[in-house]
């Protein structure tokens, strides 16, 4: 029987940015709306519950468990929160108004994440209920106030279910070596930032980097030596990052750094400073390491990922071809690179 039911959506370290400020360059992140969700609490655990009532002790168990709940009243406000707090689940009373059940779920399972929904009411549960919900795309229906520990533990069941899944492809996105992101996760980055420079004008830059002569190093101190140096330009890529650019392993000795927010003249003092301090750390055993530096911005060099890539990667050679241990920057768009044919 199916459901007749209308259920009418911390602070960061010292950056590569903020230690060019200092030096009187002014490199101010874009200006971003704070987040629901700040970096502290990134661990635990989000709910959405859509209802009327904001059901006090469903919230108050779960925080205690580690699980936030953004409550909210109407189908208005649920579409809104959802995407500022990116929730686990959605937790929906079968009164809410403003959302329908079908809408909803479907919604939710075509969602990039395919966020769970349970749905909740005063009419008592049967199993041609829980049946009716889970037709109509929920993971199960609960009986309220009846009902609220076996949806506490449900839901708290559900969200370590999916705190799982995320782990787990968040591991998948990653370099083995460095943990920093791998060539996937940099190109889903790098067509984000690129997507939102057409919708709003938001600039970005990309750094691509290649640490000099690694080869030579393999060969003479061997490969472990070689991983070594490898993770030191990892860590302090790490380092200078901030939380919404994207540091990246492509591959061997080369590396990317995506700079959100970011103009192409600031990206250029960022990658000299970027190329100061990794050819002033010492590595045990073989001293200082260099790298090459080719920096492109969108839309100075590209306004699309292919061609911005292209263009950042074409100006690393440039520094590789005329001796390595610089920066080079890549041409405005339609000029060629010097010494590039």
């Amino acid at each position: 029987m199916p459901l007749n039911l209308k259920i009418s959506d911390c602070p960061p370290q010292t950056t590569l940015f903020e230690s060019l400020t200092s030096q009187g360059l002014t490199m101010t992140p874009r200006p971003e709306k704070d987040p629901i969700t700040k970096p502290s609490e990134r661990a635990r655990g989000r709910v959405l519950l859509i209802a009327g009532d904001k059901q006090p002790h469903f919230i108050d168990t779960l925080s205690e468990r580690g699980i936030d709940v953004f409550p909210v009243s109407n189908g208005a406000a649920a579409m809104v929160s959802m995407t500022r707090t990116r929730p686990h689940l959605v937790v929906a009373h079968a009164a809410t108004r403003g959302l329908r059940i079908k809408e909803l779920s479907k919604m939710l399972a075509q969602s990039e994440d395919g966020i769970p929904l349970i749905l909740a009411g005063s009419e008592p549960s049967s199993v041609p209920l829980r049946l009716g919900a889970i037709v109509e795309g929920a993971f199960d229906y609960f009986t309220l106030p009846a009902e609220i520990d076996l949806l506490i533990e449900r839901t708290q069941q559900l969200v370590l279910l999916r705190q799982k899944i995320d782990q787990l492809r968040a591991d998948a996105d990653l370099d083995s070596l460095t943990g920093l992101a791998n060539r996937r996760r940099f190109r889903v980055a790098l067509a984000r930032e690129v997507e939102r420079w057409r919708r709003y004008r938001v600039p970005c830059a990309l750094l691509m980097l290649d640490i000099d002569h690694l080869k030579a190093v393999n060969d003479k101190f061997g490969h472990p030596v070689g991983d070594m140096v490898i993770r030191q330009i990892a860590q302090t890529l790490k380092e200078v990052s901030r939380d919404n650019d994207t540091a990246a392993r492509l591959g061997g000795e080369e590396f990317a750094m995506l700079l959100a927010g970011v103009d192409l003249q600031r990206a250029v003092a960022a990658a000299e400073r970027l190329r100061s301090v990794l050819g002033g750390k010492r590595v045990e055993g073989i001293g200082a390491v260099t790298v090459s530096i080719g920096v492109a911005g969108c839309p100075e060099n590209a306004t699309s990922e292919r061609v911005l890539y292209s263009a950042s990667d074409g100006a690393l050679y440039v520094s590789k071809n005329a001796g390595r241990d610089r920066v080079s920057v890549a041409p405005p768009l339609q000029e060629k690179l010097p010494g590039v044919s």
